[in-house]
């Protein structure tokens, strides 16, 4: 079973209410951390879209269509603000700074991160998303090589829901 959104609102809230003790009104911070992570999948619907839809119900519709598709041959996710390569510098900028606020957002983050790999784990699927940009050019030239395109995924779950219109 996938997490959605409001599945991220709940673990959230959980997760801050648990951490409160430790980081008092930063709990605030990390729980909308643990819930806004995902303005990635906002982004991919609209880069794969090419730009021209900003709606947040066909967003959902079309991640709704590609998760129907995690078994289908090919498929591999990418969502930048999940990646090593996001995570790393925010965590050193948080050292570096000593900021709680950043501390708050950076826990949120990785909370997330660990709820969707128990998540896509417990659904079988736990390689379908690639957690480094290095990892997913390599798996997608492995795909390519193979003669799959995970792309291809994304711009058929594209032309499904401006179809539904």
């Amino acid at each position: 079973k996938k997490m959605r959104p409001g599945s991220h609102v709940i673990y959230g809230g959980a997760g801050a209410a648990a951490l409160y003790p430790v980081l008092g009104a930063g709990s605030l911070w990390f729980w909308g951390a643990s819930v806004l992570i995902d303005i990635d999948h906002y982004a991919d619907f609209v880069y794969h879209n090419r730009f021209t839809d900003f709606s947040f119900k066909k967003m959902l519709d079309y991640h709704a269509v590609l998760h129907g598709w995690w078994s289908r041959p090919g498929f591999l996710n990418f969502e930048l603000l999940h990646t090593i390569e996001f995570i790393t510098p925010l965590a050193v900028l948080t050292w570096w700074t000593g900021s709680p606020v950043l501390l708050a957002v950076t826990l949120g983050f990785i909370f997330h991160i660990m709820l969707d790999i128990t998540s896509l784990t417990l659904a079988g699927v736990p390689f379908i998303r690639a957690h480094s940009c290095t990892e997913y050019f390599i798996r997608k030239r492995l795909l390519s090589r193979s003669g799959l395109n995970p792309t291809d995924l994304y711009d058929e779950a594209i032309e499904r829901i401006n179809k539904a219109d």
